[in-house]
């Protein structure tokens, strides 16, 4: 049962970036990351997830600023109405994009690898489905999904990594070479989907019971998050080499196809672990359903017992900008492009330029 206050506690927050880092970015990411940076490429994975952190703690400093505030209130109240309303609709876009190229991977991932005769279609809209009855029901059963889930999701994925760690040789990480300015700059676009998950905190601020802390144990999760992905990547250099890894469509699922627990529940880790990333899609796509309402009904300052009257316009959104590329490849290819252009300017510039204003309109003083 919902205490139905529509409050979440910090623990629950942490819970809910924790599993938003481990998003089907994390699929790809070990081949991507060897293909820019090669033989140090956990160790641009650790550069990148403590740049996550850092945004995650900037993000956190600003809603504790002004707790009553969504990313609505900052836009309007640095920008004024008209400006503020174009980013909030700019906003918007983004959720519609990430919440939709997040549902179309891990479509085409089940679709290849369990269901290739399914439509690809049924099983955007099925999934869809899912999480708008999610969403329809606010924050507090999204943060509670999560607070659940997590031991089901990390408890078994941590088991498994260590038999991989326990399996493996790593003469392939030597020698150990720091990345060069160039390396890091290539893997830009596609590091850029780790810090997806972020969007969280430009909503959550005026749900969050005890803010006391919060920034600082933001910080920590989004470093412990950063150091699970760093040994994914680690792992999948140690067990391929660089360039095998480059090569690999899917590694860290291939990778785990090494440990073998024959005669009980995990006897393929493959599908194992595609329901792990399920679970973190669903959540991801649900959340953005809701935030997607959340930005609608302030917008327009409709009641907020309306708000899930805006799921008929979320729905067909991120349903029809998730079938439109033709392939995984194109929906990959755009999100790689796309996203680092989004997240620079919601996540870093717009905040900076907030801080500025409110630094200047003397509105130094929190809420």
């Amino acid at each position: 049962m919902f205490a139905e206050n529509h409050k979440i506690s910090v623990r629950q927050l942490e819970f809910m970036l924790l599993l938003y880092f481990f998003s089907t970015a994390v699929l790809f990411l070990p081949s991507d990351a060897a293909v820019a940076a090669g033989n140090s490429c956990w160790i641009v994975t650790i550069l990148w997830g403590v740049a996550a952190s850092l945004t995650a703690l900037f993000l956190a400093y600003l809603g504790e600023r002004h707790p009553s505030f969504t990313a609505i209130e900052w836009y309007e109240s640095t920008f004024g109405k008209v400006i503020g309303t174009v980013f909030a609709f700019g906003l918007g876009g983004k959720l519609v994009f990430d919440g939709a190229m997040e549902l179309r991977l891990f479509c085409d991932v089940v679709s290849s690898s369990m269901l290739p005769r399914t439509p690809l279609w049924l099983l955007i809209a099925l999934t869809l489905l899912l999480c708008g009855m999610t969403a329809s029901h606010g924050m507090e059963c999204n943060a509670r999904a999560a607070e659940i889930l997590f031991y089901v999701v990390f408890i078994p994925l941590v088991l498994v990594l260590i038999f991989v760690a326990i399996s493996t040789g790593y003469n392939r990480v030597l020698p150990i070479k720091m990345p060069d300015l160039e390396g890091i700059k290539k893997s830009t676009p596609y590091f850029a989907p780790l810090f997806q998950g972020l969007v969280v905190l430009l909503f959550v601020f005026p749900y969050l019971e005890k803010r006391k802390h919060s920034g600082r144990r933001i910080w920590l999760t989004c470093l412990s998050a950063t150091a699970a992905v760093s040994v994914v990547v680690f792992l999948s250099l140690a067990v391929y080499g660089t360039d095998v890894l480059a090569e690999k469509m899917l590694p860290t699922l291939q990778m785990m196809e090494r440990v073998s627990f024959s005669g009980i529940f995990l006897g393929r880790q493959d599908l194992f672990l595609l329901w792990l990333w399920m679970v973190t899609v669903f959540l991801y796509v649900s959340v953005i359903l809701f935030f997607g309402t959340e930005l609608c009904t302030r917008v327009f300052k409709s009641k907020v017992q309306r708000r899930k009257r805006w799921l008929v316009l979320w729905l067909p959104l991120i349903f029809v900008a998730a079938v439109l590329p033709k392939d995984m490849a194109t929906a990959y290819w755009v999100r790689v492009r796309v996203a680092p252009w989004l997240s620079g300017i919601f996540f870093i510039v717009l905040p900076l330029m907030m801080l500025c204003i409110d630094a200047i309109k003397g509105r130094c003083r929190h809420e």
